[in-house]
């Protein structure tokens, strides 16, 4: 066994109904809170006024933020922190999916350092932070565990991260009554971005055996439980918003590799869905890494499949059971732009070059190739052996 350090800081409460409890979390850390959340799920669904009346029966001056889009950029998050320092803001409470958990731990750290999050950016570390309070509302990022914000560069066209242990949240509350609401189709792609986080992590070249214990565990729960959890709520939603966590954790320890390092621009250039980028992805990294390492057999054992080619096809399976498209020509991207994606492939070095396996250019290229013509024909050159 190799030297590894295990650090998870924060409390996790898990129930139906435990978001009642949001009030009384918050209000160890401050008497004045920004609620931070997106533009139409908090209010449309009446939760929104659900939490601020336990904020403020707990005592806290509530103060809303409610401006958070999909993929956060700067500037939404830069006017959080203003609005949070204008109003003397003690801690910040986020609701909602990935972007407005990620906008919300941002929204802390300008609040508390200032400046942009250009000024913060990996590979600088966040060391200090308001103090965060968070509630997902799906099923798949893990962001109420992490210690990354993801944001989005619009002038770029580049997702990048703000990273640092002062933004994983001091308490994160997951009331599955919240998945309820969920659509079946961001059911199947947050869970998609969850069974990547658990996968990647077992491939991560940061991985420990503590770390494993987690991704393995994620991925189990994920595989069995992701089809039925899209179909209706219920008990499945349930066990997904707990192995979501369980996989935040595991790439807290761990980080992500190929998957995402390759997922990023079809989200930043093309508006894919993060998870459904990941799901495009997943297979034809996992073969990728198969050919040129025995760990992803050994992710297959432990999973009680029969190898790697079997883990593949499980996940192609449950793709298309869930209904993620094909391929990634089948949302839009023209294969015109691999060269690009490739070149922009070096920008995401921090998770390219994560994974057991440092790619090549050339395999990338490869892995891009794989993913435009899709699964079925994956699996094709997978029967031929």
């Amino acid at each position: 066994m190799h030297p590894f350090t295990f650090e998870q800081s924060g409390r996790i409460v898990f129930g139906r109904g435990s978001l009642s409890e949001i009030g009384h979390a918050a209000a160890a850390y401050g008497a004045k809170v920004l609620l931070v959340t997106g533009r139409s799920f908090a209010a449309g669904s009446g939760y929104l006024s659900k939490l601020v009346e336990s904020l403020r029966g707990a005592g806290l001056e509530v103060h809303v933020f409610s401006e958070v889009e999909p993929n956060p950029s700067f500037k939404t998050v830069e006017r959080g922190a203003r609005l949070a320092v204008g109003k003397g803001v003690e801690v910040v409470v986020g609701f909602g999916g990935g972007s407005a958990l990620d906008a919300a731990k941002a929204v802390a750290a300008l609040a508390k350092l200032g400046g942009s999050p250009l000024d913060h950016l990996y590979p600088k570390s966040v060391e200090a932070a308001l103090p965060v309070v968070a509630a997902p509302t799906t099923t798949g990022t893990g962001s109420e565990v992490t210690r990354y914000s993801v944001l989005t560069d619009p002038e770029a066209g580049r997702k990048v991260v703000m990273q640092g242990p002062a933004l994983v949240p001091k308490v994160a509350i997951l009331d599955p009554d919240v998945t309820d609401y969920m659509p079946g189709r961001l059911v199947a792609s947050t869970g998609f971005d969850a069974l990547s986080h658990a996968l990647e992590a077992f491939l991560s070249r940061r991985a420990s055996p503590l770390s494993d214990l987690f991704a393995v565990e994620a991925a189990r729960l994920i595989l069995g439980n992701l089809a039925k959890a899209a179909k209706r709520p219920g008990e499945a939603r349930e066990v997904m918003l707990y192995a979501s966590t369980l996989a935040g954790v595991a790439i807290n320890q761990a980080g992500s590799t190929l998957v995402h390092g390759l997922g990023y621009y079809l989200t930043a250039r093309h508006d894919v869905h993060h998870g459904v980028a990941n799901a495009l992805l997943l297979p034809h990294v996992l073969t990728y890494y198969a050919q040129r390492t025995d760990r992803v057999d050994r992710l297959a054992e432990a999973l009680g499949l029969h190898g790697w080619a079997d883990l593949v096809s499980k996940v192609c399976e449950l793709a298309d059971e869930v209904e993620i498209p094909e391929s990634v020509a089948s949302v839009g991207v023209p294969e015109s732009e691999i060269e690009e994606m490739v070149r922009e492939a070096a920008f995401y070095r921090r998770n390219v070059e994560n994974g057991v396996v440092v790619p090549s250019e050339e395999e990338i290229r490869a892995v891009y190739e794989s993913a435009f013509k899709g699964r079925r024909e994956l699996l094709r050159s997978l029967r031929r052996g």
